[in-house]
């Protein structure tokens, strides 16, 4: 099932239920029932049945259930305000392993987890329609299987949404990670004491461009879906801090799509054939940290499908990407950011949904005077008043460029006005996630236009749930006040997050500016660490850094870093 919180209840008075007779001939009371409780007794019907051996969820084989403890009773327990996890504020953001969960398996302690999400059942014992003892065998372990046997098609995060713990996270060095996502394989081996290829324990990072990461194929992305009546929503499992590209092409006449998914150098193509007929554009939702994407479409008729319709996966290698192939898109939007920086809003011609991963760039091409140009650029967020996380991403690429008055390319594409057109490439760049699966504390150096590619991992440190960032520091380096991208938005974030600290350096500043002076320095280096590292339990060791501005800035960050001490695991250069 799906956390995405993708629909909207209707208004109640469209879903009235009507009177029930009973068998005796008399009418039960009348309830006016919401769509979200409709699915609650659907989920207690199926569990009934189960229970009972029904084939069709026939209530009248429910486990008799002790007065107090209707479907409604639970309803109401759960509105009334009674904390039923045991963990208070925390729940919700808590990360659980397998070892965990186990130890949770009796009536008077009961855990259990669907889909990845674990959900404390101590109180909802008594409620439940099969009986205790039916539900007592999924406790302490992972049920998806179970409940996919019994009711797999009913919403039973409605149900159980004042029970929930968290996430049920797989980072035990002993535990295979690989399976969490994928499922067990059978070819691999048992009786060595070598990691199995592209197994790795979680504090160690796959080199981004080993022959072995070229060479071993991935298992195909575990697949799923869920559906309202107006909604359906297709589901893919890629794996965690895999940040993937997800490229999403419209229906043809056959009600037909492909849902392209490019990571790990290999591209996995789904050729997904609907029940139904969709509308265009489906919404796209990316959880970078565990691999979990949701593409949502919404039907051209409201109604609830008997499947999904059918679904053709293949998978093969990424071929290594030339960086001139190109898509059109047309500017949908040209913002002013500052006096010579503007924010372009681009839209693909041919309709395809198309999301650039975190940390990745593209390239803008353009001729110039019969010359053949291109630069490189890293999509920001698609928000530019409040850099605040989105349930879906953006519909649209941005592009955030400033125009030098001696630039070759940079003064034209800024001179582009709304509706003109510029030709793209794909997402580029060997930038990887997972070298920070095990980081809780980050530097971040940007100088001018460079914060680009830091304002994504910016959000993404802040958003991250199973290993949470501790704090972040950043330093934005610019020339002047006016040349401060972004500055009231950051300053937002930071208000509004006290694990972010925000510090401006300026080289030319005026008589007014108050902050720090200068360039990037070893004093200002070891200074601003002092402060980060301050009060916490960390040192330098632990501290992870991405650097991103002009190259002559960007290479003496680097070489001040590592005089400091840090090695070249804790820095992540972006070089275009």
């Amino acid at each position: 099932m799906s956390d995405s919180g993708f629909n909207t209840p209707k208004k109640l008075t469209k879903h009235l239920s009507p009177i029930r007779i009973s068998k005796t001939g008399r009418s039960l009371q009348r309830s006016f029932v919401p769509p979200v409780l409709q699915e609650v007794g659907k989920l207690a019907a199926g569990v009934a049945a189960v229970a009972t051996g029904s084939a069709t969820g026939n209530p009248r084989n429910k486990h008799a259930l002790q007065p107090g403890h209707s479907l409604m009773d639970w309803i109401r327990l759960g509105s009334s305000g009674k904390d039923l996890t045991g963990f208070g504020a925390q729940a919700g953001q808590l990360t659980i392993t397998p070892r965990q969960l186990a130890q949770h398996d009796k009536p008077n302690d009961a855990w259990i987890a669907i889909r990845g999400k674990v959900y404390n059942v101590t109180h909802y014992l008594p409620f439940h329609p099969g009986g205790q003892g039916e539900l007592m065998r999924g406790i302490g372990k992972d049920a998806t299987t179970l409940f996919d046997e019994v009711h797999a098609w009913v919403n039973y995060e409605s149900l159980l949404q004042k029970c929930y713990l968290g996430r049920l996270v797989m980072i035990d060095p002993e535990t295979d990670t690989h399976q969490l996502f994928f499922g067990k394989s059978d070819d691999l081996s048992k009786s060595k004491k070598t990691i199995p290829p592209k197994i790795l324990p979680p504090n160690k990072v796959t080199p981004v461009n080993s022959q072995e990461d070229e060479d071993e194929p991935k298992p195909i992305p575990k697949f799923d879906w869920i559906q309202k009546t107006d909604y359906i929503t297709l589901i893919f499992y890629t794996g965690s801090l895999s940040n993937p590209e997800v490229e999403i092409n419209p229906p043809n006449a056959a009600n037909t799509l492909n849902i392209g998914l490019v990571y790990d150098r290999q591209v996995f193509s789904n050729e997904v054939t609907f029940f139904k007929e969709i509308q265009w554009p489906c919404q796209v939702k990316i959880n970078y940290e565990t691999g979990k994407i949701e593409a949502q479409f919404r039907k051209l008729e409201g109604a609830i499908w008997e499947t999904y319709g059918s679904l053709k996966q293949k998978t093969d290698f990424v071929p290594i990407r030339i960086t001139d192939e190109r898509c059109k898109y047309t500017i949908v939007n040209k913002l002013a950011v500052n006096y010579d920086t503007f924010l372009l809003e681009l839209e693909r011609l041919d309709q395809t949904k198309l999301t650039v991963p975190i940390g990745k760039h593209i390239r803008v091409f353009l001729t110039v005077q019969g010359q053949d140009l291109s630069r490189s650029y890293t999509p920001i967020p698609n928000v530019l008043v409040k850099l605040k996380s989105q349930v879906f991403i953006g519909d649209k690429l941005c592009l955030m460029i400033k125009s030098y008055p001696n630039g070759a390319l940079s003064k034209y594409i800024c001179g582009k006005k709304k509706g003109d057109v510029l030709e793209l490439s794909d997402s580029l760049g060997s930038f990887c996630l997972k070298n920070i699966e095990n980081r809780e504390t980050f530097l971040l150096l940007a100088a001018g236009t460079g914060i680009t590619p830091i304002l994504g991992v910016l959000l993404f440190l802040l958003e991250r749930r199973i290993r949470r960032c501790k704090n972040v520091t950043l330093i934005f380096f610019n020339k002047t006040e006016n040349d401060i991208l972004l500055r009231q938005q950051l300053e937002t974030l930071q208000n509004e997050d006290n694990r972010l600290h925000v510090e401006h350096v300026l080289s030319q500043s005026d008589s007014k500016w108050s902050g720090l002076k200068g360039k990037i320095t070893n004093e200002l280096l070891r200074d601003n660490i002092n402060k980060h590292l301050t009060n916490t339990v960390y040192k330098e060791s632990d501290i992870f850094t991405y650097v991103c501005g002009p190259a002559p800035f960007t290479n003496l960050a680097q070489s001040l870093l590592t005089g400091i001490g840090f090695n070249e695991e804790q820095i992540h250069l972006f070089l275009g």
